[in-house]
């Protein structure tokens, strides 16, 4: 009989406390991981590049968050002697911008799927610096805008903590002007293009409210 009643009551709790994690008035804080890389080779190569994204958002009504996010990543790259064209090459970039988003939160589970869509607008800064006979130094600056649909999932651990993997396909547009700042070989180029990418995020968000 205990044991009845238990299940009984679990079984009308658990649908209220599943709808009570995104219910309309709530606001969630958290933040995502991807494209974390690293790479490393004997001649003298190497490669980092990784970001992280905080956002907040706010539940208008059941199920559905409107926020933004603080996209950052750093790139770092090293051409080590053995590279005949490029001796000691090193190059560095930091990105950092805002991506307002809108996701929606599926059933009343602890395991809930979500859709999303975001844009994010992002500056770019980046130098480049070589020994090569006589030196040579860049400068670069620009930006960056991302469409981004989203699908993915959300384990919510307890009603205020949920972690989050989701799959996201990016609609990048990039723009930059490289200018070169050594005396020795002065000029300046420019970059547009569109590039189109899948990743993988893992993230975890915090339920605030009532």
């Amino acid at each position: 009989m205990k044991t009845l009643l238990i299940g009984l009551t679990l079984s009308l709790v658990m649908p209220l406390m599943g709808k009570a994690q995104t219910e309309k008035g709530r606001w969630t804080i958290g933040t995502q991981l991807g494209n974390f890389t690293y790479q490393k080779q004997e001649n003298g190569y190497s490669y980092f590049t990784g970001s992280v994204s905080p956002s907040v958002g706010y539940f208008v009504t059941d199920g559905l968050v409107v926020g933004t996010g603080i996209p950052l990543s750093f790139g770092s790259t090293r051409y080590g002697q053995y590279y005949a064209s490029f001796y000691n090459l090193r190059q560095n970039s930091v990105s950092i911008g805002l991506a307002p988003f809108i996701r929606y939160y599926f059933g009343q589970a602890k395991l809930k799927p979500f859709v999303g869509i975001a844009y994010s607008y992002s500056r770019t800064t980046g130098n480049s610096k070589t020994d090569t006979a006589g030196g040579s130094e860049s400068k670069t600056k620009g930006y960056t805008t991302a469409f981004t649909p989203t699908i993915g999932l959300a384990y919510f651990v307890t009603r205020n903590l949920g972690l989050t993997a989701s799959l996201n396909y990016n609609i990048n547009h990039v723009e930059y002007n490289t200018v070169q700042t050594s005396p020795n070989t002065p000029g300046a180029s420019m970059a547009n293009y569109t590039s189109r990418l899948a990743s993988l995020a893992i993230g975890f968000q915090i339920f605030l409210g009532k």
